[in-house]
């Protein structure tokens, strides 16, 4: 509450409700760590209110207004939307490899190939390399049935460090170089068009400035 000459005025910050993926590694964590720096510098009165959601129940959520924003979206992920805006710079980029049993092939030796269910940029890799997809709901049970081997191969961004360790899935490899890469965005509802403006502002700076860089290195990424 302020006092002014009597009288009472109550200040509440802006809520905004953003989802995000279940993830709890390094990558999620500099995700995290960037939104909240940059929303910060734009409106520090903004409270970000987290929310865990699948890949199509954030796409679904978004368009119909229920959430704010959506996290770590490629630009394919909304590409059919009118009701989304995008800020002009990204998060960052992230690479995407190949993983296989044992030993990791040429993209061109595989035919069938597991990634997580919504990933479209995972989609349009398989398109170029004319794989038989199959889908799995999480990082997990993707990288289960190539453990178990229900697909050749696994695509996927380079962030299962602390999964290939564990003993159940010490057979899997990941490939030495990338196969590709794509820029990574905070998403908007269009209600918050203005905001996005100035978010990719901050972002773009922050990038030019190296304070992503440094917030990707903490993380290790």
């Amino acid at each position: 509450m302020l006092w002014l000459l009597g009288i009472t005025f109550s200040v509440s910050a802006t809520e905004m409700m953003v989802a995000y993926r279940v993830h709890t590694d390094e990558s999620w964590q500099a995700t995290q760590a960037i939104i909240t720096q940059a929303m910060a510098r734009v409106d520090p009165e903004i409270e970000l209110q987290w929310i865990a959601m699948p890949l199509k129940r954030a796409e679904i959520s978004l368009n119909k207004g229920i959430i704010d924003a959506d996290t770590a979206r490629t630009q394919f992920a909304y590409q059919h939307s009118d009701v989304v805006t995008y800020p002009s710079a990204p998060l960052f980029r992230v690479d995407y490899y190949l993983y296989g049993r044992t030993h990791v092939l040429s993209p061109q030796d595989y035919s069938q190939v597991v990634g997580l269910f919504g990933d479209q940029f995972a989609q349009k890799i398989a398109q170029k390399y004319q794989w038989n997809m199959l889908w799995a709901r999480s990082e997990s049970a993707a990288l289960s049935m190539l453990q178990n081997e229900r697909a050749q191969a696994m695509v996927g961004p380079g962030m299962f460090d602390d999964e290939l360790g564990g003993e159940a899935l010490s057979l899997i490899r990941q490939s030495e170089k990338p196969i590709a890469s794509v820029s990574l965005f905070m998403v908007f509802h269009q209600r918050h068009a203005a905001l996005a403006k100035r978010v990719g502002a901050v972002l773009q700076s922050m990038n030019d400035s190296g304070t992503t860089a440094a917030i990707l290195a903490k993380h290790g990424l």
